[in-house]
């Protein structure tokens, strides 16, 4: 057995992640430093190689700092996103609560419902795309001109969003509510709890590890949230109503050629990332793990 000092790496431990290790750093460490040094470059379009000293350039222009003509539509941009992440994750989760908890039922045939909840987790967001445009084609005339409209093409991208997104964190919430002992909750009948305050009181503490989980990864796929405004809309969307980061730096990248400013697109979503990351990590003082 080898071992070491306590405080030291065993380097057994690094043979067994030196795959994993290997795959990060090919795959996202060198491509994500590679873009931090691109977006401080002018970028030749032949070469994709930097060509010229830019420093901060883009980053300002993103962020609207000093006179940058096309500043306010990166910036809305930005805000775009944020309001898609917050017509998505709140309503996924709390749907996927409800469904969760009708599913923990003991009723008959359960098993049923269980496999109707989770079936948006066998269909591909692309596929789940095509299929979301047929109930929105003008043709149908169920829910026409939704995404030609300002108004409502982003909330129709969001109510699909929100509809492959379910199957996933009912799992996992149902898993979640699999795991609660179940004498606390008839510790709480004994005691006279009705369902409401067993719910509020035990129910939904011991739920906080498992919603932390699925806040976190649901913010982040929405920020990412890409596939379903190429399928759904493929544009910026009537007034640039749907033009979230992601798509913008596609646009960047893919349609203007500017490598250069789809880098720094790429690291300021990474930044948003992280920041609300840890900024949901101050929500662990209140999670209960026992």
């Amino acid at each position: 057995m080898h071992t070491t000092r306590r405080g030291h790496i065993p380097w057994l431990a690094l043979a067994y992640m030196a795959p994993a290790l290997v795959l990060f750093t090919v795959f996202s460490f060198l491509p994500f430093a590679r873009a931090i040094q691109l977006s401080l470059f002018l970028v030749d379009r032949n070469t994709f190689e930097p060509a010229k000293w830019f420093g901060l350039g883009y980053y300002q222009r993103i962020l609207n700092v000093g006179d940058t003509a096309l500043g306010d539509e990166w910036l809305r941009s930005i805000v775009t996103t944020f309001q898609f992440t917050l017509m998505v994750v709140p309503l996924t989760l709390i749907l996927a609560l409800g469904l969760a908890l009708l599913a923990s039922a003991k009723v008959k045939g359960i098993g049923v419902y269980r496999t109707i909840f989770t079936s948006s987790l066998a269909i591909s967001l692309a596929s789940a795309g095509v299929i979301w445009s047929l109930f929105y084609s003008p043709s149908l005339k169920l829910f026409d001109h939704v995404l030609t409209d300002a108004a409502t093409a982003l909330p129709a991208v969001a109510a699909m969003t929100i509809w492959t997104s379910l199957g996933f964190a009912f799992i996992i919430l149902l898993a979640g509510l699999k795991a609660i002992p179940k004498d606390l909750w008839e510790s709480a009948r004994i005691d006279g709890a009705n369902a409401w305050t067993t719910f509020w009181r035990v129910t939904l503490p011991l739920l906080t590890p498992t919603l932390l989980f699925l806040l976190i990864t649901s913010t982040i796929g929405a920020f990412q949230a890409f596939t379903q405004f190429k399928v759904l809309i493929d544009s910026v969307g009537p007034d640039g109503s749907t033009n979230v980061l992601v798509f913008a730096l596609f646009t960047a990248f893919w349609t203007e050629n500017n490598y250069g400013f789809a880098a720094a697109l790429s690291v300021v979503l990474f930044a948003l990332l992280l920041v609300l990351s840890l900024a949901q990590y101050c929500f662990d003082g209140r999670v209960h793990y026992q």
